[in-house]
């Protein structure tokens, strides 16, 4: 029925509590959307897991995950696939990358995020605002941002954002347009200069995004949007906003993961 909600199945080995906050968080893009929301906590057995998996078959909707265990994840993955069904790990890429970067492995213990309360609002309050504050949105209260990103359209910056929301970052993103001269920038960003990371991108990179985001969403009616001379004319504009007034540091994104830039941003940003 077309009035039917639609299900999302919230699951942890914990209490579903931090995956909880994360979707209601992003439903802010999604305006006055309904959705049954089905949290489903102590997944701490793999019969546990089977089980979830088997109820979402038989009674359709998503999972979105917060489960800390490698071995349960990796089930969960495997088995939602196999059955068709989507499923949004939050945990394990950052958790990977966390590890990687810290070299030491993590304790895989349930629920240390529930007793860690200052870090877990504060990761929940920065996914709030930066997905408040993604492609140019609500740029009253910018100042409040812990890092804003520049750059064109599809130079990445929004999955950086929320990647760096995850860690505990307010991160607004602000798209450059040279054709459009009432952009927020540089008045509004001249505010917080010193967070202020602009991102460009090899030219011929770009328009091949730009070509596949056509592909998939459709042509966003932007003059020149996929002709290489104008992307190379904006990746120039950008370096150009950069080197004025407050020096932003320019980071080119080409080839790169998203956990190597991020990093990158943060050094830069605590220093």
């Amino acid at each position: 029925m077309p009035d039917e909600k639609q299900i999302v199945w919230v699951a942890s080995d914990g209490t579903g509590r931090t995956a909880l906050q994360a979707i209601k968080a992003a439903l802010y893009q999604f305006g006055d959307i309904q959705i049954d929301l089905r949290v489903v906590g102590d997944l701490t057995t793999e019969d546990k897991v089977t089980d979830l998996v088997k109820r979402v078959k038989d009674e359709s909707g998503m999972i979105v995950h917060t489960i800390v265990s490698e071995t349960r994840r990796r089930l969960l993955h495997r088995l939602a696939a196999e059955n068709s069904i989507l499923s949004v790990d939050l945990f394990g890429p950052l958790i990977a990358a966390m590890e990687k970067f810290f070299r030491k492995v993590p304790l895989e213990s349930p629920g240390l995020s529930y007793n860690l309360n200052r870090d877990y609002y504060r990761m929940v309050d920065a996914v709030d605002f930066t997905l408040k504050h993604d492609d140019g949105k609500s740029p009253s209260d910018i100042e409040e941002a812990d890092i804003i990103l520049v750059g064109p359209s599809r130079v990445g910056k929004t999955p950086l954002a929320v990647y760096l929301a995850y860690t505990g970052w307010k991160v607004a993103n602000i798209p450059v347009i040279p054709q459009t001269p009432q952009t927020p920038l540089p008045e509004t960003v001249d505010k917080v200069g010193a967070k202020v990371f602009c991102l460009v991108i090899g030219p011929e990179m770009l328009k091949k995004r730009r070509v596949d985001r056509i592909r998939r969403l459709g042509d966003p009616k932007v003059d020149g949007y996929t002709e290489l001379s104008s992307i190379i004319h904006e990746l120039s504009y950008c370096r150009q906003l950069a080197e004025e007034g407050k020096k932003w540091p320019v980071i080119d994104v080409s080839n790169r993961t998203v956990e190597d830039v991020a990093k990158q941003i943060v050094q830069l940003a605590t220093e």
